[in-house]
């Protein structure tokens, strides 16, 4: 299976494209599995689900990417909305408790809300060790550097706000095409992580359309 587990649409209210665009961009693609994981939300999983409960090509798995007090964790696979700013550890009960698991995403990107140095000693339960979005590619290093030494499934991801970045990183792992059985595939610790960048010029457009926005 080829997953792509951070993908971010409308309803971030940072992204460009709709949870249809989504869908239509990475079923061109070949993507086996995808999480829409907006910002602090359900609503572009559950409109994603709706699209796609009568095609047997692509998986949506329900997730969200929750603002802790001390940065972002990705919740995949939960059944309800997880109540932000909270703890990273209360997070992570949460998302358990839902049949989840808790990925830490961009772990040392402070910019982007990553959970720095907190995330060293933290019970999670994976981490992502390959982003798209990067310019050195430090994050990427130092986590897959913390995830070989305390044995941490690794995840890659496109961390996608527009569909042209889609499927730029991504896991691959052994799972039958269900939520469960991706979520015990990526606990198993065999996964494969893999892609290129995405492109800094679509990048910093991104970056300038957010001040704009801002701005505003």
């Amino acid at each position: 299976m080829i997953l792509d587990p951070h993908i971010h649409s409308i309803y971030s209210g940072d992204s460009r494209q709709t949870p249809a665009q989504i869908v239509k961009r990475s079923r061109q693609i070949g993507l086996d599995v995808i999480a829409i994981a907006d910002h602090n939300t359900l609503k572009g999983s559950e409109e994603a689900l709706d699209l796609t409960r009568n095609l047997d090509d692509i998986l949506v798995i329900p997730a969200m990417e929750v603002s802790t007090s001390k940065g972002h964790i990705l919740a995949l696979g939960i059944t309800d909305k997880v109540q932000k700013k909270r703890s990273p550890e209360e997070t992570i009960e949460e998302v358990r408790s839902q049949g989840g698991i808790a990925i830490v995403p961009h772990p040392f990107v402070r910019y982007r809300e990553g959970l720095c140095d907190y995330v060293i000693d933290l019970d999670m339960d994976a981490i992502e060790t390959l982003n798209s979005r990067y310019i050195f590619g430090y994050s990427n290093w130092r986590a897959k550097k913390l995830a070989l030494k305390r044995g941490i499934p690794q995840v890659g991801s496109s961390d996608a706000h527009f569909t042209g970045a889609i499927g730029s990183c991504v896991t691959e792992l052994e799972a039958e095409k269900t939520t469960e059985s991706v979520i015990k595939g990526i606990l198993s610790g065999k996964t494969k992580t893999y892609g290129d960048r995405t492109p800094l010029s679509l990048i910093m457009k991104e970056v300038i359309r957010k001040k704009i926005i801002n701005k505003f």
